[in-house]
C-alpha cells in the first residue's frame, strides 16, 4: 500500500442509475484514513468520477475520487455511519432516482443538462433578481442543469473580488467541500429529472411527482437546526415543514411549476401552483384534490 497524504476522505456521490453501464470488479479497501476503491489488477481510481457496481446487482453507484484515491470528502456522510450503511441507505431512493427504459425525452434532449430546453419557457434563464427561493437548487446548481455556465461562478481558493467589489478569501478544504456538495446536489437532480419525461407532462402530472418525492420523506421528531434542508428531504428523507416547504419550492422550479411559503421553521406550509389555480402543502405532504384561491405564487 502506497503512502498517502493524511487527509479526512469520505462519501461524495451515490447517485443510482439503472446500469447499461460495464460492471467493475474490484472491492472496497479502507485504512485508517479512509476508503478507496482497488481494481482487481491493484490499481485504484484517482483525480476522477467513477460508476461502480461494488455487490453486483446491475445498479452502479456514482463516487467522486481525490487525488491520493480516497472517496471524496463532501461532508455529507452522516455520523456514526460507515460507507458501506451510507450506501444501502441511498438504495431507499432508486425509485426515484433510475432512468427506466421507457422513460424517454424529446429529441435533442441531453441529459447531462435536462433544462436546458426549457430555460424561457420556464423562467430558468441566468442572471435574474430574485426575491425568495427562486432557484434550482442554487444559482450554480441552475446554471450547470441548464447549461448556462457562463453564469457559473465559485470563488477560486485564495484571495479574490466578486462582481460587486467585496474581497473574498477562501480555503482550499472550503472550495473542496462547496464544490462536492454543489457536485452531488447537481448530479441528484440529473438523475431525477431524467427518470421521467417531465418535458412532455401536464402541470398536475409534474405537481404529482413532487408530490411522490415529497411522501417518501418522513417528519423528523428529533430535528436539530443546521445542514441543508434540501439535501435532508431529498437523500436522507426526513425534514421539518419549514426544510419540506423551502424543498417543495425548488422541486416546483425544476418542473416549471410557480410556488411560494407561508410562515417559517416548523410553522412553515407552501402553495404549489397547477394550472392557475393554487394546493397547499404542509411537512411531506400537498394536497392536490383541493385548490385554494387568493395565494400569489410568483416564482
Amino acid at each position: 500500500m502506497i503512502n498517502r497524504r493524511l487527509i479526512t476522505i469520505l462519501l461524495a456521490s451515490t447517485l443510482t442509475f439503472s446500469l447499461s453501464l460495464t460492471a467493475f470488479a474490484g472491492q472496497w479497501m479502507k485504512d485508517d484514513v479512509g476508503y478507496w476503491w482497488q481494481e482487481d489488477d491493484g490499481s485504484y481510481p484517482v483525480n476522477t468520477f467513477k460508476w461502480i457496481d461494488a455487490n453486483g446487482d446491475k445498479s452502479a453507484e456514482g463516487y467522486y475520487f481525490d487525488e491520493n484515491g480516497y472517496v471524496y470528502d463532501c461532508n455529507v456522510l452522516p455520523s456514526n455511519m460507515t460507507i458501506e450503511q451510507y450506501m444501502q441507505s441511498q438504495m431507499s431512493w432508486q425509485s426515484v432516482g433510475t432512468t427506466p427504459a421507457g422513460a424517454n425525452h424529446s429529441e435533442g434532449y441531453d441529459p447531462a443538462h435536462p433544462l436546458a430546453g426549457k430555460i424561457d419557457e420556464w423562467n430558468l434563464r441566468l442572471p435574474y433578481n430574485l426575491i425568495g427561493p427562486g432557484y434550482v437548487y442554487s444559482s450554480n446548481v441552475q446554471a450547470m442543469l441548464t447549461g448556462q455556465m457562463d453564469q457559473y461562478y465559485m470563488a477560486p481558493v485564495g484571495y479574490s473580488t466578486d462582481k460587486w467589489g467585496n474581497t473574498i478569501h477562501t480555503r482550499q478544504e472550503d472550495y473542496d467541500r462547496a464544490k462536492a456538495s454543489e457536485q452531488f446536489m447537481y448530479d441528484w437532480f440529473c438523475n431525477w429529472l431524467n427518470s421521467f419525461d417531465f418535458e412532455n407532462m401536464s402541470e398536475m402530472e409534474r405537481a404529482k411527482e413532487i408530490q411522490k418525492l415529497l411522501w417518501s420523506a418522513e417528519y423528523d421528531y428529533n430535528y436539530q437546526s443546521g445542514g441543508d434542508p434540501i439535501y435532508r428531504v431529498l437523500v436522507e428523507k426526513k425534514g421539518i415543514c419549514g426544510e419540506f416547504a423551502i424543498t417543495a419550492c425548488t422541486l416546483a422550479k425544476a418542473l416549471g411549476l410557480k410556488s411560494t411559503t407561508s410562515g417559517f421553521g416548523d410553522h412553515a406550509t407552501f402553495y404549489i401552483q397547477v394550472d392557475g389555480l393554487q394546493y397547499l402543502g404542509s411537512n411531506n405532504g400537498i394536497d392536490l384534490n383541493t385548490p385554494y384561491s387568493n395565494i400569489y405564487c410568483g416564482y
